[in-house]
């Protein structure tokens, strides 16, 4: 009674039944195409100067990503910043901490 008010027609029976999926199969296919969307996430690792320190952004993402499982991509953060000739103490340790930890998840 609603949608004929609302449309100005009215589907009765098996039309309105086939109407009625296809208008909520159209909806969920929206919704889902939404999500989708939205769930998409390009990291460049070229943007982590905006962050704060490059070395320090590198480090924490090493870490991150141990966490995830994600040792090569961790790997590769290490590699770019190990060899940097402006690392503190504190972060050369870090470094060592976070290689340990990665050849310990490649190991095994």
């Amino acid at each position: 009674m609603n949608f004929e008010t609302l449309t100005g027609f009215s589907f009765h029976g098996l039309v309105g039944i086939i109407v009625g999926l296809i208008v909520f199969s159209l909806l969920l296919f929206l919704i889902r195409y939404e999500k989708k969307a939205k769930e998409t996430f390009n990291f460049k690792d070229s943007n982590l100067s905006e962050v704060g320190d490059p070395i320090e952004a590198n480090i924490n993402l090493a870490r991150s990503l141990i966490e995830m499982k994600e040792i090569d991509k961790a790997d590769e953060c290490i590699k770019k910043v190990e060899f940097n000739k402006d690392l503190s103490l504190e972060q050369r340790e870090k470094i060592n901490i976070l290689k340990d930890k990665i050849t310990e998840n490649k190991n095994g």
